[in-house]
C-alpha cells in the first residue's frame, strides 16, 4: 500500500495566510507541512528540524547519534537533549504497555533482513529480501534494562542491546515541529510525517482539520474522516515495511517477546490522542498484543483507535478526544 495510510488534507494554496511544504524523505517517509500566518522563515526552520531530528535518531545514518549510542551498548554515553527526550518516551510508554512497545528490536529487524532502508530492499508487500537460513527468533533484550539517567543526560543500554525508535521517533518529532512552529509565531500548524500527524494552534474556519483515513485494504477508499482540532491521530500498519522471505510473511512491527513479527489478527491501528508520540506507541503495541488485549490498553491510555483486522472487521475502542 502507499503511504501515508492517513492522508493529510488540502489547503488553499493561492490563500496567503497559509504555508506548506513537502518533503520527500524524512526518517523513511513523505513529510508535509501546513502552516498559518507563519512569520517568514519559519517554514523554513521547520524542515531544517525535521532533518536535524532525523540525524539524531536514524539507525541508518551511521554518524548519529543513535549509531553511536548503540555502538557503546555497555558504557554510560552522553547524550543529548533530543535523544534523552525521545528514550524518556520510549520508557514511558514500555511501562504504559507491560513492554509490548520495546525498542530494542533492531537485532531481530536486522536478522528478518531490514537491515537497511527499506527502499533500497524492496518497494512493497509482493516484493522478496534475499534467500536464507529462516532467521532464529527469540525474545529482545528488553527496554527494561535500559539505564536513562536524566540528571546528568547520559544513557547506558545493556550489553547485546540496540535501539531502534522508528514511529515513536517520527510522532515525537511531528510533535515538537508542530509546537515549534506555534512558538516560533505561527497560528495554525499541521505536521505529518507518514502515517503521524499532528495539529497545534488554531483550526481551520471550519473549527478542525477534516482528515481522510484510508482503507489499509485498499488506499484508493477512505474509511472514514476525523475531524482534528489540537492532537494527533497516527497509524501503525502491518502492510508497510513488509516483505518476504523464503516464503514466509515478514513486517517491522517486531513482537518483543518473540523476536518475530507480531502476528495477532491486527493488520491496522488507527489511533487518536494527545501527542503523537503516545498514539503511535500505543497503536503499535495494540497490533502486537492482539484485539482483546489491545482493547483494554486503548481504554487505560486514554486514546482512541480502530483496530483493522485481518478478516476485514474494524473495531472500535477507547475515548472520545
Amino acid at each position: 500500500m502507499s503511504e501515508p495510510v492517513i492522508d493529510t488534507v488540502s489547503i488553499d494554496t493561492g490563500d496567503a495566510y497559509w504555508s506548506e511544504r513537502r518533503l520527500a524523505r524524512v526518517m523513511g517517509s513523505r513529510a508535509h507541512i501546513i502552516a498559518g500566518d507563519a512569520p517568514e522563515g519559519v517554514v523554513d526552520w521547520a524542515t531544517t528540524e525535521l532533518e536535524r531530528l532525523e540525524q539524531c535518531w536514524s539507525r541508518f545514518r551511521p554518524d548519529s547519534e543513535l549509531s553511536h549510542l548503540n555502538a557503546n551498548a555497555g558504557a554510560w554515553t552522553d547524550v543529548g537533549a533530543s535523544m534523552l527526550l525521545a528514550l524518556t518516551c520510549a520508557a514511558d510508554l514500555h511501562r504504559a504497555t507491560s513492554g509490548r512497545f520495546d525498542p530494542t528490536i533492531l537485532d531481530a529487524l536486522e536478522r528478518a533482513g531490514y537491515d537497511r532502508t527499506f527502499e533500497s530492499i524492496t518497494t512493497g508487500c509482493e516484493s522478496h529480501i534475499g534467500a536464507g537460513a529462516e532467521p532464529h527468533s527469540r525474545a529482545v533484550p528488553g527496554f527494561a534494562r535500559v539505564d536513562i539517567d536524566t540528571a546528568r543526560s547520559r544513557v547506558r543500554l545493556p550489553h547485546g542491546a540496540r535501539v531502534d525508535l522508528g514511529g515513536v521517533g517520527k510522532g515525537l518529532a511531528a510533535d515538537l515541529v508542530a509546537r515549534g512552529l506555534v512558538d516560533r509565531g505561527a497560528r495554525s500548524a499541521l505536521v505529518g510525517l507518514g502515517g503521524d500527524l499532528r495539529a497545534r494552534g488554531e483550526p481551520p474556519p471550519d473549527g478542525w482539520w477534516d482528515i481522510p483515513v484510508l482503507d489499509p485494504f485498499d488506499d484508493s477508499r477512505v474509511a472514514f474522516r476525523f475531524p482534528l482540532v489540537d492532537g494527533a491521530i497516527v497509524t501503525s500498519t502491518t502492510r508497510m515495511r513488509c516483505w518476504r522471505r523464503d516464503g514466509r510473511s515478514y513486517h517491522h512491527l517486531v513482537d518483543p517477546a518473540t523476536g518475530d513479527s507480531a502476528r495477532t489478527g491486527v493488520t491496522a491501528v488507527v489511533c487518536a490522542g494527545r501527542d503523537a508520540w503516545w498514539a503511535e506507541g500505543i497503536a503499535k503495541a495494540v497490533v502486537i498484543g492482539g484485539a482483546a488485549a489491545g482493547g483494554h490498553l486503548v481504554r487505560d491510555a486514554g486514546v482512541r483507535a480502530w483496530l483493522f483486522l485481518d478478516d476485514g472487521r474494524v473495531l472500535e475502542a477507547g475515548s472520545e478526544q
